[in-house]
């Protein structure tokens, strides 16, 4: 890792930060999923798991030092600039999204008509919400389908929109398990934590997967501008 890849990582550790705080005050709305995505994407997984690590122990003196919230992100973020950084070499199998967006469809679908055990004053709202996400997850993989059949170069970018929506649901999920456990909640705590986390769940998940399908292309044209890679770097 050169000094033009650390500067690099230093630049978008601040820009994550900038827009987490900038976009804080709107509920559900978030970039971070896009231009953390396309660094990694670009850069790899070394320099994404490096920002993935800075931005969430500086983001903490902006939002405070929760320290589930702290494991959460390095976690999460790891995680995720391991997958799509290691995307930059090993493409995606096209069974995979399809198959991950059918499971997310199937139970969201058994958790809205199986009805939820919480109070009636969250029962109707929560079964919307399932039923909405079930929505979701059945148009990803339909416009998904419809992208590769038709026009096979926008495999890449289906791909890569449908997995950060999945990514973006496994968050809430991780945080479901990690926040519950970390502060000592009995099982009905724990059970109304998941459902009322689900409620933020769902506009994140929106807002990733449009983001994403728009802005992908550009941001990663605009980072191949500024890495380069050594292997085509041709001598003076």
């Amino acid at each position: 890792m050169n000094a033009k890849k650390i500067a690099a990582c230093a630049v978008m550790v601040a820009l994550l930060i900038a827009v987490q705080f900038a976009l804080s005050f709107v509920s559900g709305v978030e970039l971070v999923t896009v231009l953390l995505l396309c660094f990694c994407y670009t850069f790899g997984a070394a320099c994404g798991m490096l920002v993935a690590t800075a931005f969430s122990l500086i983001r903490c003196f902006l939002f405070g030092f929760a320290p589930n919230v702290v494991l959460l992100y390095l976690i999460y973020y790891n995680l995720f600039a391991l997958l799509f950084g290691s995307l930059r070499k090993h493409k995606l199998p096209v069974w995979i999204c399809p198959v991950l967006l059918s499971m997310l469809a199937a139970a969201s679908a058994y958790f809205a008509a199986a009805g939820i055990p919480i109070s009636i004053l969250y029962q109707n709202k929560i079964s919307i919400m399932f039923w909405i996400l079930f929505g979701i997850s059945a148009a990803l993989l339909l416009f998904y389908i419809i992208l590769i059949l038709c026009h096979k170069k926008s495999k890449e970018l289906s791909s890569i929109t449908a997995l950060a929506a999945f990514c973006t649901v496994l968050f809430t999920l991780l945080d479901d398990l990690i926040s519950p456990l970390f502060l000592g909640y009995g099982a009905e705590a724990t059970l109304a934590y998941f459902y009322t986390s689900f409620l933020a769940m769902l506009p994140q998940t929106i807002c990733a997967s449009v983001s994403v399908f728009i802005l992908f292309h550009p941001i990663k044209n605009i980072f191949s501008k500024i890495h380069l890679d050594p292997t085509k770097r041709s001598l003076p």
